[in-house]
């Protein structure tokens, strides 16, 4: 099991000179001493944040709304139902492959946010958010492909976007979701998660059950410079509550590996893989990732439904074609639908 990551009060929790909200930062703060697993009175944890016993009170009942479990003991104090490991802007960076810690220009863990993605795209335009990262314990509003809610309480998962500025878009921007499967595919097979499998468009799925997706934001032009936020979710460890409110199959990599791997080290590698292929489409190099791509697709010969506005069809799945577009023998021909306006569902 991975040792708790410490956290000061004023660790990892910002971009830049961006203000943050001092009572977040007290729910951080707070969730940094608990986070071991072991029981701590209200009287120290007060004293070593330095507030009342009441507002640590509120603190734990704040945290216990974003999906911690959290227990409470009179005359022993708070504990985690399970010992957790923060993520961490130095644990993260330290571990960067070379190439990632060339292209990574600033990298942030906030505890609350709407959505990481939001959080970057609403910064972009500035010459500094190129090669930007952001990753957070809580998202509010996590989204997912067609205005899905991404759902993942607190510390349960790997929640990250990385800002990315091609001077000129690649003939390869259209595959980029493959791509960034890809990386996240390699992340998890290097820390020993098993059997992955990649569904078009987004997801990273297990068993046919949904481990995590990946979300794309681009603001430019077809043929002139682009801004892209890649957004990346992986189900880390979640509780039994929030799979009431999933309405599909998930799963998380405790379940599967029946191992707590360190949460950090499940970033780095990413952003290792995430940064390094954004680095080959930035030297024109992305030859074998459709292949790549392929080889993780166990969907191929499957009957499936393609859900449009409006309409279904369904049909045999044959793969993607080399523009990324899906192909489907529908009634006897091959045809192909392209990204952003359908959802596949393997039946």
């Amino acid at each position: 099991m991975s040792s708790p990551i410490k956290l000061s009060r004023h660790d990892s929790l910002s971009i830049g000179n961006n203000k943050i909200n001092p009572e977040l930062k007290g729910h951080a703060a707070l969730l940094s001493i608990i986070s071991d697993g072991q029981f701590h009175s209200g009287q120290d944890i007060a004293t070593q944040l330095g507030n009342s016993r009441a507002a640590i009170w509120k603190s734990i009942k704040h945290l216990e709304s974003l999906g911690l479990q959290i227990e409470a003991i009179r005359g022993r104090g708070y504990r985690l139902a399970n010992q957790i490991e923060l993520l961490s802007e130095k644990a993260i960076k330290k571990e960067l492959s070379p190439t990632a810690r060339q292209c990574c220009n600033e990298l942030a863990v906030l505890f609350k946010t709407e959505s990481t993605s939001s959080y970057l795209f609403n910064r972009l335009g500035s010459e500094k958010s190129h090669g930007n990262v952001v990753l957070a314990e809580y998202q509010s509003s996590g989204r997912g492909r067609r205005g899905n809610q991404w759902v993942s309480p607190l510390a349960s998962g790997v929640c990250v976007s990385v800002a990315w500025h091609f001077d000129v878009a690649p003939n390869a921007l259209g595959l980029l979701s493959l791509y960034m499967g890809v990386a996240t595919a390699r992340t998890l097979s290097t820390l020993g998660v098993d059997e992955i499998s990649l569904k078009w468009p987004n997801d990273i799925v297990i068993n046919n059950k949904k481990l995590g997706g990946i979300l794309l934001e681009l603001r430019g032009e077809a043929s002139g410079p682009v801004d892209v936020i890649i957004g990346i979710g992986v189900n880390y460890d979640l509780p039994e509550f929030a799979l009431a409110d999933i309405d599909k199959a998930v799963t998380d990599i405790c379940s599967l590996t029946k191992k707590r791997l360190s949460r950090n080290k499940i970033a780095s590698t990413l952003l290792s893989n995430v940064f390094e292929i954004l680095q080959d489409l930035q030297s024109g190099i992305s030859s074998s990732l459709l292949d790549e791509w392929r080889q993780y697709d166990q969907s191929v010969g499957r009957r499936a439904k393609l859900i449009l506005p409006g309409k279904e069809i369904e049909g045999i799945l044959k793969g993607v074609d080399n523009q990324g577009s899906l192909l489907m023998i529908v009634d006897g021909q091959l045809k192909s639908f392209t990204s952003g306006e359908v959802s596949l569902r393997i039946q």
